[in-house]
């Protein structure tokens, strides 16, 4: 079976349960919901409001009801007895009414009143309903014509007016025009006979219903007005409160001031604060009272005649201000106030007086100065940031547009900072910054900028310097200051600078290309050998253009396999028989041509490519010695940047295995840049190397950071001899006896060596005299492609490896 919904379920509810229908009626009626404290006082103003209208509407109706008596009784004397007390009745209730009234006027306005009082107006109501509706009820039928349209007459305006004179009190109009209309409905309906009167009844009952729904919408809206009007009051009283709260108990203070200035109204705080008697200094303005506390206070540096000058101007003008700042001097501790205020416009005045409230404010001040602080300037060095730097230099670029003249930008650069930090310590690395930073802070001058852009990168902004000579002549004052021992923490450091110089606006007038001009520069000053200055050309950033271009061309390249390798051979300087092949990288371009390995090599390492190039070329390789004669070894460069790589040995010898190579063919050469690493991690991965087999040699000896301990550190298989030595050998003793130097030392360590760049016949012969075991260069072979170097090789059968 269907179950009911829960609308029916009410309905159902409600018909079977009385008291439910009798809370559903009161509620349909009820012009207001509130909680019942509330409710008891809205009540009594509804009764309030009926009692107001009690002589008025009791007149009417001892009127009205003595028009019907002469009528009917003159007319109709067998009605007589019955009519006077029917009167009698009605001068009853309507006395008991006026009573009430009268018992109100004598007394104070009752505040509150029951539902039991609602209760007594509603009976009240009804009886006066039914006295006016037994009329029509018992005479309508019996009287003649023109009788009947007197009472129809009088009962329909007793209806409307009693229903609208009781309207805010819903339940007793409704009680009276339910029973006043209900009387007259049974007259009619007995006198349903005679023509016209059913017309009247349905007439009757719809003017009924239309009143009673507007004594409902009138008495909500009524109800509306006085929930308003309650919200209002607790509304003022709570704000009223709260104002006494407020300057009783808050830091905050009210203040109103007349157009002249003077104060007519302040809190007991303001009058303290600013020392002011009313009656002492009637004529003293606020702004006179905040200027008198300055008096004989020393403000560290803080003007406060601005402040004040705008406050007087504000309190001249007719606008509303907020949150305008004023300084005061309380008990001799400066403190900022916040003062907002609206005018108040007085019939007759030209200028208004104004209504504000002030606010102290000076820990929050004091918390945006220092977030400005550290906003704009570093909390190590206590120097301007980047923001604060780029901002000054957007100002700077932009009175250069206005021809507010020149400047220069300094791009700075600690050399080898990153080795302080590991060697020393970061806490040293801190101090040793800090001292950096006092130093540039002393040698600048007052309109000049010195900001800490991050790291151990430093700017200077040097406000009209437009020669090269001036700012050389401070880059050398500069560098001197800070290349100065720093003792820290019983450490002794040297710091030293590179710098990058661009000029405004001849290498730029914006921000962006200011700083990149600089930056090229300082990149060319660290290439050159650091520890000076580097003036930027047009020239740097054409190759830092080319050097961008040649990143994404060798990303495009390593991706479409427009890098391969050319091997050249290794000769035995003895024998004269190919014992192995180097392999060697190259990169045709079909924007660049052939690009030479020592341009797109270091392109590689700083682009983070040299990872996987150089494991391509290793894989290549191994790949390639399988079509070369079994005993020939190969050997690979290795990068110092893949070192980084910590997994590098285990990557190697995975492409050996899976090259099916063995290790021993492998020879892996190296530069000593790379124990400019971590040196234990690098001896970690070499030793890993040699042990599996693979042979280790040291390439380009001699030319970079030659150290003997990396020999006796590290058993090399070979020292290869760089090229700038062979070249000279024969003319010059000097690199005679360092290549000499070199064999017999290799000797000593049991060490191959082999000798790069051999061109001639004699240069090929003394190295051999020397005692070098292998050579390499174009006098021997150039280095040719894999089946190049495949027909050379079997032209020129390898020695037998013991």
């Amino acid at each position: 079976m269907r179950r009911p919904s829960p609308h029916s379920q009410d309905r159902i509810a409600a018909h079977r349960n009385p008291r439910l229908q009798s809370t559903r009626l009161q509620k349909w009626l009820a012009p207001y919901e509130a909680d019942e404290p509330l409710a008891a006082t809205f009540r009594a103003q509804q009764l309030q409001a009926v009692l107001r209208l009690t002589p008025l509407a009791m007149a009417v109706k001892i009127f009205n009801g003595a028009i019907l008596v002469y009528q009917l009784a003159a007319h109709a004397p067998w009605l007589w007895l019955w009519l006077w007390l029917w009167m009698l009745a009605l001068i009853f209730v309507a006395a008991q009414g006026t009573r009430a009234w009268m018992r109100a006027r004598g007394s104070a306005p009752r505040r509150m009143a029951s539902t039991k009082a609602i209760r007594r107006a509603a009976r009240h109501a009804g009886m006066l309903g039914a006295l006016w509706g037994t009329i029509p009820a018992v005479l309508l039928a019996s009287v003649a014509p023109q009788r009947q349209m007197v009472i129809l007459a009088i009962s329909c305006g007793m209806t409307c007016a009693g229903g609208f004179a009781l309207v805010t009190v819903p339940e007793a109009a409704i009680s009276y025009v339910l029973l006043l209309g209900l009387g007259s409905a049974i007259g009619l309906a007995q006198a349903a006979s005679q023509p016209g009167m059913l017309t009247l009844l349905c007439l009757l009952m719809a003017y009924a219903l239309i009143v009673i729904a507007s004594v409902r919408v009138v008495a909500r809206s009524y109800g509306s007005r006085l929930t308003a009007e309650a919200q209002a009051a607790h509304q003022e009283q709570i704000v009223g409160l709260l104002l006494r709260d407020f300057e009783e108990n808050t830091s905050d203070f009210l203040w109103e001031v007349s157009n002249t200035g003077a104060l007519l109204h302040s809190s007991t705080r303001l009058d303290k604060a600013l020392r002011y008697d009313r009656q002492t200094d009637p004529e003293l303005g606020l702004v006179a009272l905040l200027a008198r506390t300055h008096a004989g206070t020393v403000l560290d540096g803080v003007d406060p005649a601005p402040y004040l000058q705008t406050l007087q101007t504000a309190l001249q003008g007719t606008q509303p201000f907020r949150d305008l700042l004023v300084l005061v001097v309380i008990d001799g501790r400066l403190r900022w106030w916040a003062l907002t205020a609206k005018p108040v416009v007085r019939l007759g005045h030209t200028l208004p007086d104004w209504r504000g409230v002030g606010v102290d404010i000076t820990q929050k001040k004091h918390a945006e100065d220092e977030r400005h602080r550290l906003a704009h300037f570093d909390v190590l060095t206590g120097l301007a940031n980047r923001r604060h730097f780029q901002l000054r230099l957007q100002q700077q670029c932009a009175r250069e547009d206005a021809g507010a003249g020149a400047a220069a930008l300094l791009c700075l650069d600690m050399d080898n900072f990153k080795r302080v930090n590991d060697a020393y310590g970061h806490g040293n690395g801190d101090l040793l910054l800090k001292a950096v930073a006092q130093r540039m802070a002393q040698v600048i001058r007052g309109r000049d900028l010195v900001a800490r852009l991050g790291g151990d990168e430093f700017a200077i902004v040097l406000d009209g310097a437009s020669t090269r000579e001036e700012v050389q002549v401070f880059c050398d004052r500069l560098l001197r200051t800070i290349e100065q021992p720093c003792d820290l923490a019983g450490v002794s450091i040297t710091p030293q600078l590179s710098i990058g110089i661009a000029f405004l606006p001849r290498d730029g007038n914006h921000v962006d290309a200011l700083l990149h001009h600089a930056d090229l520069a300082l990149y060319e000053a660290k290439v050159r050998g650091r520890g000076h200055a580097q003036f930027f050309s047009a020239e740097m950033d054409q190759r830092a253009q080319r050097r961008i271009a040649l990143e994404d061309g060798l990303r495009s390249a390593l991706a479409q396999g427009q890098l391969h390798l050319v091997y050249q051979p290794q000769w035995l300087l003895d024998s004269g028989r190919i014992a192995g092949v180097e392999a060697l990288l190259r990169w045709t371009s079909e924007r660049f041509g052939n690009v030479s390995p020592a341009e797109f090599i270091p392109v590689a390492e700083e682009a983070g490519l040299i990872r996987d190039i150089g494991l391509w070329v290793l894989e290549t390789a191994c790949m390639a010695a399988h079509q070369l004669p079994a005993d020939l070894v190969v050997s690979v460069n290795l990068s110092v940047c893949q070192f980084d790589d910590a997994q590098l040995a285990d990557k190697i010898l995975q492409v050996t295995e899976r090259c099916g190579l063995p290790p021993k063919r492998l020879e892996l050469e190296i530069t000593e840049s790379v124990f400019l690493q971590d040196t234990d991690d690098v001896m970690a991965t070499l030793h890993r190397l040699r042990q599996a087999g693979v042979r280790i040699a040291l390439d380009d000896f001699g030319t970079g950071y030659s150290s003997l301990a990396y020999l006796r550190s590290f058993p090399f298989d070979r020292l290869k001899i760089d090229r700038s030595f062979i070249a000279p050998m024969e003319s010059s003793p000097e690199s005679e006896a360092i290549v000499q130097s070199v064999i017999t030392l290799a000797q000593g360590l049991h060490m191959e060596t082999t000798a790069e760049g051999i061109e001639t016949v004699e240069q090929a012969q003394l190295l051999q005299t020397l005692g070098c075991v292998m050579g390499q260069g174009f006098y021997f072979a150039r280095p040719l492609d894999l089946a190049t170097v495949k027909a050379f090789i079997a032209a020129h059968p390898p020695a037998t490896t013991p």
